[in-house]
């Protein structure tokens, strides 16, 4: 940031002490260059396709499906002052608005792209549910079942179908602590400081996806600013050129920042309110059963008041996190707002690509430390009642309703 004030600090001493009609001519020629964007837009992307295509097979596809969208939002951006502020009919400002967030969504989705780690995970979640469903069926069956017959599962039967489901839930299980491993050898080498045990508990959680799609978008944007910085070189000669890569660095900075913005939202009015709905439906639950224990004391009302405890408890920790989560976040989304502000304002006034390219690997330098998006600490679960606590509270959270 403070490279940053430096580049815009020497440009304001410049454009001072040079001659009011250089400085009037050259930014009026730059003015018409940029009045003619529309024009140059084809050649442009024509040049970036090609140049990621031969230096980045990898990424062809990527930015195949990124330039259209990081244009539209450009040009939307661009509007945005010359809307008013609202219309019965027409687009104004909101509606404006609305279409850039819609972008945002779209090009974050691209950044994330398929995670084949996160969707075996899921299907061996399922599996394991099923698995284990399939299990107190079975366990329920052999209650009823006869010991001897020809023509019904005995006792001997169920009791080997069980052994067997629960040696396949052992392989899944074990399945499951690979698929933790691989993932969280993935994401550390990424920046974020995680292990198998804490990825487990990440994903335990509600917001665990998000900060995994975080984390890969902050890869992502890092990768793909080198090669805006490379081409905004290449077209020096072609200012408008220049200036609409930069643009579409910084709508990849603002589709960071709308990622922050949604999880924040998610925590602020939906999670939080809704783990505290469950705590207290806890605790009421809790004093109707202390009541009739009172009265009447049962081993089914101990056993309801044990399960009341561990929710309330899990609650509380469950709050705990995402509170420690919403505010590292929150730091996060404010040093990245700084920047963008930054590199907006550059992207508004500066006409010269030689300081778009400063600006932009500047900013780069503090996306490498930003990008190692770090959540509060990860504990392991203290026992087992405690890890399907969690689950089922997180299953709770994202249902639609409580």
């Amino acid at each position: 940031m403070i490279r940053c004030a430096k580049i815009l600090s020497g440009l304001v001493l410049y454009t001072a002490g040079a001659s009011a009609d250089v400085v009037g001519e050259s930014l009026q020629q730059a003015d018409i260059l940029w009045d003619k964007t529309v024009e140059y837009a084809g050649a442009t992307l024509d040049r970036a396709r090609r140049l990621w295509r031969e230096e980045h097979p990898e990424d062809a596809q990527l930015w195949e499906d990124l330039i259209p969208r990081l244009d539209e939002v450009i040009v939307l951006q661009d509007r945005q002052r010359q809307l008013p502020e609202s219309a019965w009919f027409g687009d104004d400002q909101a509606s404006n608005t609305d279409d850039i967030n819609a972008l945002l969504d779209e090009v974050a989705d691209i950044l994330i792209g398929d995670n084949t780690l996160r969707e075996r995970m899921r299907e061996l979640t399922a599996a394991m549910a099923d698995n284990r469903q399939a299990v107190v069926q079975l366990k329920r069956r052999k209650m009823s079942a006869p010991s001897d017959s020809m023509w019904r599962k005995t006792v001997a039967d169920i009791e080997d179908e069980i052994a067997k489901r629960e040696r396949l839930l052992a392989e899944q299980r074990q399945a499951m602590a690979d698929l933790h491993t691989e993932a969280a050898a993935e994401l550390r080498a990424m920046g974020l400081d995680i292990d198998a045990e804490g990825l487990e508990f990440l994903l335990s959680t509600v917001v665990g996806d998000n900060v995994m799609d975080m984390t890969l978008a902050f890869e992502q944007v890092r990768a793909l600013t080198e090669q805006l910085e490379t081409l905004t070189v290449e077209s020096r000669e072609d200012l408008p050129t220049a200036r609409r890569y930069y643009g579409m660095y910084v709508v990849l900075l603002k589709t960071l920042d709308h990622m922050h913005a949604a999880l924040l939202d998610g925590i602020a009015t939906d999670y939080l309110p809704r783990i505290d709905a469950i705590a207290r439906r806890a605790r009421e639950l809790q004093q109707e059963t202390q009541t009739l224990i009172a009265q009447r004391p049962s081993k089914v009302l101990e056993s309801n008041l044990a399960a009341q405890r561990l929710t309330i408890e899990a609650a509380g920790r469950y709050a705990e996190y995402l509170k420690g989560q919403q505010r590292q976040v929150e730091a996060s989304r404010q040093r990245l707002t700084q920047d963008i502000a930054v590199a907006q304002n550059t992207y508004d006034t500066v006409k010269m690509s030689g300081d778009l390219v400063a600006m932009m690997q500047d900013s780069r330098q503090l996306l490498d430390s930003l990008f190692r998006l770090q959540v509060p600490p990860l504990r392991a679960f203290e026992n087992l009642e405690m890890k399907r606590e969690f689950q089922r509270l997180t299953s709770a959270l994202r249902q639609e309703s409580v």
